[in-house]
C-alpha cells in the first residue's frame, strides 16, 4: 500500500520541495501550511509519516508534535529546522520525534529518514502484531467466510453477491442500499473508518459487517478504497434463502466462519489497545 506523508512547514517553497523529493520516490504526500492545519487534516485522512517545521505561526513545532502523537500514539514523525532552532529539535526528539533534518533540506538525507522512519513504524507494530495474529484456519486464496465450502457451493454463493468497482480514496458507505450486507474485498486495498479514525484494512479475500447476517443492523463504519477496488456486497434476504435451500448443514459451517471472522476482528482490537499501552505507558 501507498505510503501516505503529511509535511507540515509555513514555507511553500520547502513544502513543495519536500513533495516533489517524495512523490518522484513513489511515496504520496499532503501538505499543510502550518501545525494547526495540520492538526485539522488528521480529522480527514489517515497518514504513515510526519515532517513537521520547528518554527511557525499559531502553533510551533513541538507544541504540533504533542498535538499528533495525542491524537495517534504511534506517530513517527521527522522534525525539520533551521540552525537557530537545532536546540528545539534536540528537545523534540527527547519528546518522542524520530529525527530531526536542518534546513535547506538535502534530497538524500530527507530520503534516507523518511525510509528509516517508515521502516522503524512497520517495526513498531511487527512484533506484537505477530504475538497476536489470528489462527491460519482456512487459506489465504480463499474469503474466511467461504472455508469448508466445496467449489460448487462457493461459485453459487459468489453469485448471490453484487459486485461494485470503486476508484482509489473513493468511500464505500454501508448504508440505504449497501445496509444489513456482507462485504467482501474480491481485489484491492479497503480502509476502515469510525467517524475520523482508521480502525482496521482488508485485503483481498477479507470481509466486513459479518453480523449483519446475525442480526440485520446498519453498521456505523465507512469504508474507502485505498487502491482501485472490486467489492461483492451479500444482502441478508439473499443469503437466508441461499441457506434455507441449501440446508442446515452449510448454514452452521457458514455460521461458525462468521463467528471466526468476528473473534478474527475481536483479537486485533484488543492487540491495539495492548500496543497503545505499551507505547503511552497507560495503565
Amino acid at each position: 500500500m501507498q505510503k501516505h506523508i503529511l509535511i507540515i512547514d509555513d514555507e511553500e517553497s520547502i513544502r513543495e520541495l519536500c513533495k516533489e523529493f517524495l512523490e518522484e520516490e513513489g511515496y504520496k504526500v499532503t501538505l499543510a501550511v502550518d501545525g494547526q492545519d495540520g492538526i485539522d487534516k488528521m480529522n480527514y485522512d489517515d497518514f504513515d509519516l510526519y515532517m513537521v517545521d520547528m518554527v511557525m505561526p499559531r502553533l510551533d513545532g513541538l507544541e504540533t508534535m504533542k498535538r499528533i502523537k495525542k491524537k495517534q500514539p504511534l506517530a513517527v514523525i521527522i522534525i525539520t529546522t533551521g540552525f537557530s532552532s537545532i536546540e528545539g529539535a534536540v528537545k523534540a526528539v527527547h519528546a518522542g520525534a524520530f529525527q530531526y533534518l536542518s534546513k535547506p533540506i538535502n534530497a538524500e538525507e530527507l530520503l534516507e529518514a523518511v525510509k528509516k522512519g517508515l521502516q522503524y513504524g512497520e517495526d513498531l507494530y511487527g512484533p506484537l502484531q505477530k504475538a497476536f495474529e489470528p489462527g491460519t484456519e482456512g487459506t489465504k486464496n480463499e474469503p474466511a467466510i467461504l472455508h469448508g465450502f466445496t467449489k460448487e457451493e462457493k461459485d453459487d454463493f459468489m453469485a448471490l453477491g453484487r459486485l461494485r468497482k470503486f476508484e482509489a480514496g473513493q468511500n464505500i458507505a454501508l448504508d440505504n442500499e449497501n445496509a444489513s450486507s456482507i462485504v467482501l474485498v474480491e481485489d484491492g486495498d479497503v480502509s476502515i473508518w469510525l467517524s475520523n479514525t482508521t480502525v482496521d484494512y482488508l485485503r483481498t479475500n477479507d470481509s466486513w459487517a459479518e453480523e449483519n447476517f446475525i442480526l440485520a443492523s446498519s453498521t456505523f463504519t465507512t469504508l474507502r478504497s485505498e487502491t482501485v477496488c472490486k467489492i461483492r456486497f451479500f444482502e441478508r434476504k439473499k443469503l437466508l434463502d441461499f441457506f434455507a435451500y441449501k440446508g442446515e448443514r452449510l448454514m452452521k459451517r457458514f455460521m461458525i466462519n462468521i463467528i471466526n471472522c468476528i473473534f478474527s476482528k475481536w483479537r486485533k482490537s484488543i492487540q491495539r489497545i495492548v500496543m497503545l499501552k505499551l507505547v503511552t505507558g497507560e495503565k
